[in-house]
């Protein structure tokens, strides 16, 4: 995710600048245009006490909103699709909450990294529909031990939240990351890695959406409006 991103260059078109709207509300939060590119607006904002600012881009995907969220929280397939995952399974799951053990693997000299994240779900219809998956990383006492050689993360959090348009047949998305690796690696090479990582996991999951059949919501997860299956 780092050392080999960093040779795949900015395009002419990013590197110009993206063009956003006034309007948009999540210049308003604080975040920072970084690039536009394909549709996928992507910012940055610092995190107070952190030398890596997280990342969030916004973009629109032919796919509907519950769906997209099967695919999001199909954690023991992530090592099927979402890039750099070899391995990904669930520990504990129970009305919503998932505990994920998780391990990175990486090109180059950058070692693994292997974590237990919390993730929590939601469904919310009124006043505007909408899903949202957030995860945090779980405190150091409370993971299982680990079963393989690896860094565990200084800090790892995110979300992803799911608003349908037109007519339910496509979804607003909004996809954050906090991630710094701990370890030796720069805080600028992270933040370039993560602005290039970001993107991949969006043309995965619309991928992995757009080309699945039989995705179900996973067990545990919150209820889904007959509409959207």
């Amino acid at each position: 995710m780092f050392l080999a991103l960093i040779g795949t260059g900015v395009t002419t078109a990013e590197s110009a600048g993206p063009t956003v709207p006034e309007e948009d509300p999540v210049l308003k939060a604080g975040w920072q245009p970084v690039s536009e590119r394909g549709g996928t607006r992507l910012y940055n904002r610092a995190v107070p006490g952190a030398a890596v600012p997280a990342a969030l881009a916004r973009v629109r995907i032919e796919v509907p909103p519950a769906r997209l969220f099967a695919v999001i929280t199909d954690y023991d397939r992530f090592a099927e699709f979402v890039p750099y995952v070899v391995r990904s399974r669930v520990v504990y799951r129970k009305n919503g909450l998932r505990r994920v053990s998780q391990h990175l693997r990486f090109p180059g000299p950058v070692a693994d990294r292997h974590y237990v994240i919390e993730s929590r779900d939601s469904y919310t219809p009124l006043p505007q529909e909408h899903w949202r998956i957030e995860w945090r990383l779980v405190p150091e006492p409370n993971r299982p031990a680990p079963d393989e050689a690896g860094i565990t993360p200084a800090a790892f959090t995110g979300y992803w939240e799911l608003t349908p348009v037109s007519g339910g047949a496509a979804t607003d998305a909004i996809y954050s990351l906090h991630f710094d690796p701990g370890g030796a690696l720069p805080a600028w090479l992270v933040t370039f890695a993560m602005n290039r990582y970001l993107p991949k996991v969006i043309d995965a999951v619309r991928a992995r959406a757009a080309g699945s059949d039989g995705i179900s919501p996973a067990p545990g997860s919150p209820a889904m409006p007959a509409s959207s299956r």
